[in-house]
């Protein structure tokens, strides 16, 4: 099938320029063509790579024929027919040599069943590094407490963020490895190496996954949709509450184990699940061991996580989903006693429920989770604790102003925020909300503005202004 091209009037042409839009016209039939013969029959189709080779030598051709049409505009004209540009030996060859080249691209679209795919080449590593640089100021008066990289409470301070190396190596058609470390400077002025994701991948189909490892659980949309890098995201980084571990955050955003997860067949809902079984946060006094328990597990029982997503394509850029975390927590305060603190805490058995909201879609972006805290001592009373966070920003390229909200009040009565454990959470009420500006004056670098009010139970109401510069390579 010939797509019929719209031609503008022109003068006569000589012999040469009509061969030369006949070729020009072929290539543009032939790159129009393509698709339509790829998705012909699903059997047939061929490689990325073998596509990209044919659309080389397409433009190449139309290259070569710009080339002969302006050789053959700026001859002189010929006192006689006989040397005339259009028998030109070497322009005739190579004008044969192009059409034979197109009458094979032709053959190739019009019969893919023909074309042997170009096998794909393994290892193939896709590598990027994010980072960022920081000046933050607050008001905060009397307690330092983590907040995200930074600390309330540090009032002035220029501070590196984090270095994150990211590299996916895809080791066959259905095997990859996914890795993503991070380089950060602690509250100590240490430099620590963290490894934040170290993934097993084997996706066979588009219903079944299996990825092993040290991962991101499945809790709504943001802990699974930004990662490490703060080039990612529109604001200068979480909300509060969605911290990690060891920056003041107060969910399992992290799991060692295993996610089983794929596609729902539900037609036009695009429903995706989510099962993950893995090792649950350590709550420990002992500030030497790590929340995220990668090596050893002090639970004889694994957290649970079952989670599922839907993007309807009757609304395009529109996300929504839930889950539900499920962990038993024996907390330990043997190994480092706290100063006027219990010596011991019953085991708790805790449900974290959570739901999002999400439109993504153009230059909007209004995103909405919600969770739900339920610890329950062993022998004691259920603690209920929510949080919630909403933010809305709207791109006029390259600027997107942000506002976000972020509320969280964790039960004075559960012992398991009542103590400062790793990550410095505290209990009681936090709330507040953050006005911001993320200018993308390059490509892969951004600077963002961005100004938080919060208000946290026990400390002083407090201003806190950042600038941050966060890039990607």
């Amino acid at each position: 099938m010939m797509i019929p091209l719209k031609r503008r009037p022109q003068p006569r042409p000589t012999t040469g320029g009509t061969r030369w839009r006949r070729r020009a016209a072929l290539c543009l039939a032939g790159a129009c063509l393509w698709p339509a013969a790829l998705h012909a029959d699903d059997t047939n189709q061929v490689s990325a790579e073998f596509m990209r080779q044919v659309l080389e030598r397409l433009q190449r051709d139309e290259a070569e024929i710009k080339e002969l049409k302006a050789q053959l505009a700026a001859r002189p004209p010929a006192p006689a027919p006989a040397t005339n540009a259009a028998g030109d030996p070497g322009i005739q060859q190579r004008l044969a040599r192009q059409d034979a080249e197109i009458k094979d691209l032709r053959n190739q679209i019009d019969n893919p069943s023909t074309v042997s795919p170009t096998p794909a080449k393994y290892p193939v590593l896709d590598f990027h590094v994010f980072g960022d640089l920081q000046y933050t100021a607050d008001n905060r008066n009397g307690k330092v407490i983590p907040y995200g990289d930074s600390v309330y409470g540090g009032h002035n301070t220029f501070l590196l963020g984090s270095l994150d190396l990211f590299a996916n190596m895809q080791l066959g058609d259905k095997v990859a490895i996914l890795s993503e470390t991070a380089l950060s400077a602690g509250l100590n002025n240490a430099t620590q190496i963290d490894i934040e994701r170290l993934v097993f991948q084997y996706h066979p189909s588009d219903y079944f996954n299996i990825d092993a490892g040290r991962f991101h659980t499945a809790l709504g949309y943001y802990n699974t949709e930004y990662h490490h890098g703060t080039w990612l995201e529109t604001a200068v980084g979480r909300p509060s509450f969605l911290e990690f571990e060891d920056s003041g955050g107060i969910l399992p955003v992290h799991m060692v184990g295993v996610s089983l997860n794929g596609a729902v067949p539900s037609g036009a809902l695009n429903l995706k699940y989510f099962v993950e079984l893995g090792n649950g946060l350590n709550y420990s006094s002992n500030e030497n061991q790590d929340a995220v328990q990668q090596a050893v597990s002090f639970g004889a029982s694994k957290a649970v996580n079952l989670a599922f997503t839907a993007a309807p394509d009757w609304f395009s850029g529109l996300r929504f989903g839930g889950g539900v975390y499920y962990d038993r927590i024996t907390p330990d305060l043997a190994t480092v006693p706290l100063p006027g603190g219990p010596a011991f805490l019953p085991r708790n058995q805790q449900f974290i429920f959570n739901g999002h909201i999400v439109y993504h879609q153009g230059p909007w972006e209004f995103l909405n989770e919600a969770y739900l805290i339920r610890d329950k001592p062993q022998g004691g009373d259920a603690h209920y604790s929510p949080a919630l966070f909403t933010q809305i920003s709207r791109k006029w390229y390259p600027w997107t102003p942000y506002v976000r909200f972020t509320y969280y009040n964790l039960s004075r009565n559960d012992a398991l925020y009542t103590y400062a454990w790793d990550g410095g959470a505290n209990s009681g009420m936090h709330l507040g909300p953050s006005l911001g500006l993320r200018w993308d004056f390059a490509t892969y670098a951004a600077l963002k503005f961005q100004y938080d009010y919060l208000v946290d139970s026990g400390l002083n109401d407090a201003s806190r202004g950042t600038v941050q510069v966060s890039f990607r390579y």
